[in-house]
């Protein structure tokens, strides 16, 4: 019985570290949770050395297992307009570099217009 225990327990931890990715980071950015249908999400924003220019990183907040790249872009992008409308300030935006990273994160640059 405990030889059983053991091994479902090796089995678990093994398949916790399947499913994990290194978190994605933004030097000299500011951090904010976001809760989009009830799932968190952590948004990292930072400004460039262009003026009005941030660059966004939204990072799924729970493991996913097998995800739908297609769905989890439209997720994320949910997220980061949100985030993209508050930081602009209600201006329109322009944005740049869309890339899905580990089919869950996305990161992008934007920029404020006048």
């Amino acid at each position: 019985m405990s030889r059983a225990l053991t091994v479902a327990g090796l089995i678990a931890a093994a398949s916790s570290l399947i499913a994990c990715h290194e978190k994605a980071t933004l030097d000299r950015s500011r951090v904010e949770m976001v809760t989009l249908e009830g799932r968190k999400f952590e948004v990292r924003v930072a400004s460039t050395d262009v003026a009005d220019e941030h660059r966004i990183v939204v990072v799924r907040g729970s493991a996913v297992i097998n995800p739908d790249p297609e769905f989890e872009h439209q997720r994320t992008w949910t997220v980061a307009r949100q985030v993209m409308d508050r930081t602009c300030k209600g201006r329109p935006y322009q944005t740049f570099d869309d890339t899905l990273i580990a089919d869950v994160n996305l990161h992008l640059r934007f920029r404020c217009q006048s």
